[in-house]
């Protein structure tokens, strides 16, 4: 088997939930054996978040989330997170303040991020 078809083999599985607005409680769940997402020739995972119906995370109903807002990516066996040069940016929780990602920042299980006006969660699953 070549070195791609293991990279697939992975399986990268991703919960998101949703933690305001609207569709507060809403978990979603990816899946990169469901076609979920999609592989960089480095190996990387790329989950899009945005307000257009390709992304795979998609948050129509928030008016600040651009077209093409961020990306969560899993590269190395770790989970990062990438504003796409956003309008209204892109914030992880932090103790003292809400950071603005202006480069690629790491996701822990748990950690909290908004996007537009949305507050998401990651769950990544074991």
């Amino acid at each position: 088997m070549d070195s791609f078809r293991e990279k697939v083999n992975l399986g990268i599985r991703l919960n998101i939930t949703i933690m305001s607005g609207l569709e507060d409680g809403t978990m979603l769940k990816y899946n990169s054996e469901n076609g979920d997402g999609h592989q960089l020739p480095d190996g990387t995972w790329v989950f899009s978040i945005g307000r257009h119906d390709d992304n795979d995370i998609c948050l129509r109903n928030d008016t600040f989330v651009s077209r093409e807002h961020a990306r969560i990516l899993f590269h190395n066996h770790r989970w990062q997170l990438l504003d796409n040069g956003s309008t209204n940016g892109t914030y992880i929780e932090t103790s003292d303040n809400d950071q603005r990602v202006t480069e690629t920042v790491p996701l822990s299980k748990g950690q909290i991020f908004r996007v537009g006006r949305t507050w998401l969660r990651l769950d990544p699953t074991d």
